[in-house]
């Protein structure tokens, strides 16, 4: 009897007894492709590195250059793909886990957190930037200057000298206010508004502007007391009356303030000037007045001025008095004190009384500061222009009133944390990265968190006190509790030098809504401790403290910071998104949460989720409970849409992005996506226990026809799939629609041929691949850059054992007279041997050939056959399988 057999891909399932005639137990470079065996061709040598270069580990490619970026240990340099010879060094990287890149920016992930390195080109190459935008703390303080208008007169219902402190009557309460507040109202708008000088309390917060426009890194909001209470104030000097008082001659008096600021060290300039390609500059934004005057309220009473004294933190830039015996300082001034000192300077008075003018409560007050969350474009300063002198800011003299109109603030979410991420997928100019840890941030330098003071100088009449007797500095530190992942952690943010002496500390902020309390330490001879709690922000990510015009309480201790380890938490679940082409800025719109696992991986597809989701370009994000779908938003962000598949990648390494389709491996085998559908692709090789080639008698002697270096030579016996899997690696081969499944160390790598969905082999030295779609590049353990896409045209050798033959009779014992390869090949390039078995566990060698025919051989019968054969093939040669004569035996009974 004939029977022609024509060869199929590499299987292990279903079992031998079962299997159908012309699967392969081996294929050692062989894939079946346009109906034969094709010869998988060895790939040409796009790049050879001598040891003492190093192994290509990233192609770094742009619109305007392709450089390979390579590493020796912890050493990494770059040429140009154009200049192979000429290679220039990056830096060192140390625990390096993956290299990715966005633009001009090349990212490597390590155990410490991302390194950034940015492209400049010239001599410059590439500039090391640091793990992330480093900080420059800016303080603020006020240059305050006294003004009062003309005297001006007033009349009202009689007042008799002992209710001269009490309430109006109503009557009065309305002369008064229609006499006064259009005199307020004009001096507040003349003085303060139309000149951007502040009046009121206010907040000062900053941000670095990105060059995309990006705000990240914001500052704490920080409270500048331009009044602590109501402002302006009514002086009066004269009131007039015989009986009872019916005339005053009146002052409004207020302190107008400029704003300066300065870095607090020239470091930090050192340090941020790296980054003048990323950061194009420090913003500054302010809040609206917090307003302490009701403009529509009535005037109360007269008062004494010892009763109502309400003050201001600034330095005193009009003083009159001696500036040698009362030096001009950053610090706590009364409104009585600034009077005596600016109009008043031998006799340091201050008029008599005040005109309660209408104010607006305390708790009202109070509230607004609580509640401020809006922040408006005040003043933009280059990075090169940023200095360490007290320098004002420009304001122009209209600006304030226009204020609300300008832009505003966005809020800040984790940029100060320290990101550590172990996995980083690039998409659509976008960096994605995910199985995070965050090392919180330490907290604000205490010199952007308070507004600024340098010490402080009074008008003592006391002889053991002259005016400079507190006039120093101390160190103010913030600790920071957060409630965090179940535990508690202590941060601390840098100290700075401010003064000792009733220095405010009325407002503090932290990026964090867990954080719950705070502790200012004052570093002055000893510690003394001001403890406070804190509450989460209503419209702002973070928590904060105001107590109200005074200080708090000195009480608590303090406290021990918490180590790097303890203050740093995992973020399985998340995945952030940068803004496009800026891998430094990660908006809280770009963080998804998905699931409640550990998020292994990321990949793209570009195939829709559904026919009505066509074009959305979804991202899929690999977890330890399933695969989620990410749909892109309509603000151009992604969201988690639904769990795909519940099977779990079992390694990251492994998942690999196809034209429209994404593989990756799992415990059920390789595993692929398209659109919503998954499907196994391995079924058919997956075995937990593999044919061992080598056990059948004298194939060694075939297996050593491929001449693979014995010493490094492990392509049989193969391992268990899944535990192959587990180390796998896949390397798309676009031009020949292949994906090749390697591991590091196994000297075999498994061929899937998209275009026939079957399986082939081939010898392997792959050590791992390149990011170079559409080529197919990987490094090889001879330290060169092979180019699977660009095969070479020379001959390589193939090996192939077939699984067990039935020959149409499972159970029959037969006698095989002949066997002839058939297919596209040169005579003598296929030698090939027959084993028989009657068991399927033992084989037997029935007879060998040097050429592709087995004849003239009579022998015992056996149920089962294997042919194997070994081949020279060039790339117009293919194999397309065998004809078998044989006769069947003894088939009277079951056997």
């Amino acid at each position: 009897m004939n029977q022609e057999i024509k060869y199929s891909g590499f299987s292990a399932v279903p079992s031998d007894y079962e299997c159908s005639d012309g699967s392969l137990a081996v294929s050692i470079n062989l894939l079946p492709e346009d109906g034969a065996l094709q010869p998988v061709l060895p790939p040409s040598v796009e790049i050879q590195f001598s040891d003492d270069t190093g192994s290509c580990v990233f192609i770094h490619e742009s619109s305007s250059f392709t450089h390979y970026i390579v590493a020796k240990n912890n050493s990494y340099s770059w040429f140009d793909k154009k200049k192979p010879d000429t290679t220039t060094a990056i830096g060192n990287v140390t625990n390096c886990i993956k290299v990715t890149s966005v633009g001009n920016t090349l990212i490597f992930l390590t155990d410490n957190g991302m390194q950034y390195y940015l492209w400049k080109g010239g001599s410059t190459g590439y500039l090391y930037l640091g793990s992330k935008i480093p900080e420059c703390p800016l303080s603020f303080g006020l240059q305050g200057e006294l003004v009062r208008t003309d005297e001006f007169s007033i009349s009202f219902n009689g007042i008799s000298e002992g209710d001269i402190w009490k309430e109006f009557s109503d009557d009065n309460k309305n002369k008064i206010t229609d006499q006064v507040l259009a005199k307020v109202n004009k001096f507040i708008a003349e003085e303060s508004t139309n000149k951007g000088r502040f009046i009121y309390p206010f907040f000062i917060r900053y941000a670095y502007r990105l060059y995309d426009g990006s705000l990240t890194m914001h500052s704490a909001p920080i409270l500048m007391i331009a009044s602590s209470d109501l402002s302006p104030q009514v002086f009066w000097n004269h009131i007039r009356g015989k009986g009872s008082y019916k005339e005053a001659t009146m002052r409004v008096v207020a302190m107008v303030h400029k704003l300066d600021y300065a870095v607090i060290e020239q470091s930090y300039i050192n340090n941020l000037s790296n980054w003048k390609d990323i950061v194009r500059s420090v913003d500054i934004f302010c809040s609206k007045p917090i307003y302490t005057y009701d403009q529509n309220g009535k005037c109360e009473r007269f008062a004494a001025s010892t009763e109502i004294d309400s003050y201001c933190v600034c330095k005193h830039t009009n003083q009159a008095a001696s500036t040698t015996t009362y030096p001009l300082r950053y610090q706590k001034h009364t409104f009585n004190k600034l009077y005596a000192y600016t109009f008043d300077p031998t006799n340091l008075t201050y008029p008599a009384g005040r005109l309660i003018l209408p104010r607006r409560s305390v708790d009202a007050v109070k509230e607004d500061i609580k509640s401020t969350s809006q922040f408006y474009m005040l003043e933009s300063i280059k990075i090169e222009a940023l200095t360490t002198s007290r320098t004002l800011l420009n304001i122009e003299e209209d600006y304030l009133q226009s204020l609300v109109t300008r832009e505003v603030m966005t809020d800040d979410y984790d940029s100060h944390d320290t990101i550590v991420p172990r996995y980083a997928f690039a998409y659509n100019s976008r960096l994605n990265i995910a199985n995070i840890k965050k090392m919180l941030f330490s907290g604000y330098n205490a010199a952007s968190v308070f507004c600024y003071t340098d010490g402080y100088v009074g008008n003592w009449n006391d002889e053991h006190m002259t005016p400079t007797y507190f006039d120093d500095k101390a160190a103010y530190s913030v600790y920071i509790y957060i409630k965090q992942d179940g535990r508690d952690i202590i941060v601390r943010g840098d100290a700075y030098q401010l003064g000792n002496y009733d220095a405010p500390m009325l407002f503090i902020y932290y990026p964090n809504v867990n954080a719950y309390k705070a502790v200012i330490v004052k570093w002055y001879v000893w510690g003394s401790p001001y403890e406070v709690q804190l509450e989460q922000h209503g419209f702002l990510n973070g928590s904060f403290y105001f107590g109200g015009w005074d200080n708090p309480e000195q009480k608590g201790t303090t406290p021990t910071v918490s180590s790097i380890s303890d203050r740093t938490i995992d973020v399985p679940n998340k995945i952030y998104t940068s803004e496009v082409n800026n891998p430094f800025y990660f908006p809280v719109l770009g963080i998804n949460t998905v699931g409640t696992g550990e998020i292994k991986g990321i990949c793209s597809a570009a195939k829709a989720l559904s026919e009505g989701q066509f074009g959305q370009f979804p991202l899929y994000a690999f977890t330890s409970e399933g695969v989620w779908a990410l749909e892109v938003s309509s603000t151009g962000t992604y969201s988690a849409k639904q769990p795909i598949t519940r099977d779990v990648c079992i390694n990251p390494d492994g998942i690999t992005q196809l034209d429209s389709a994404v593989l990756f491996p799992t415990d059920r085998g390789i595993m692929l996506i398209s659109g919503s559908q998954t499907q196994c692709i391995s079924e058919a090789i997956n075995s937990e226990y593999p044919f061992d080639a080598l056990q059948l008698p004298g194939f060694d002697k075939l297996h050593t026809i491929l001449g693979h270096e014995p010493a490094t030579d492990k392509c049989l016996p193969t391992l268990p799939f899944t535990k192959f899997l587990k180390q796998c690696r896949m390397l798309y081969d676009y031009v020949h629609q292949r994906v090749i499944v390697y591991a590091p160390g196994i000297t075999y790598a498994y061929v899937f041929s998209l275009k026939t969905n079957q399986w082939g082999m081939m010898f392997s030295n792959i050590v791992s691949h390149l990011n170079s779609y559409p080529d197919a590049l990987a490094m090889d353990t001879k330290n060169a850059v092979l180019n699977f896409s660009v095969p070479i045209t020379d001959t390589v050798k193939c090996l192939y054992v077939t699984r067990p033959l039935k020959l149409e009779a499972a159970n029959v014992l037969k006698t095989v007279a002949s066997v002839i390869q058939r297919g596209l090949f040169r005579k003598g390039n296929i030698s090939t041997a027959l084993y028989g078995s009657r068991d399927l566990q033992n084989w037997h060698l029935v007879w060998s050939s040097k050429d592709h025919y087995l004849q003239g051989f009579r022998g015992s019968p056996y149920k089962y056959f294997r042919i194997a054969g070994v081949a020279t093939l060039s790339p117009d040669e293919n194999i397309y399988g065998a004809s078998v004569e044989f006769t069947p035996r003894q088939t009277n009974k079951p056997r």
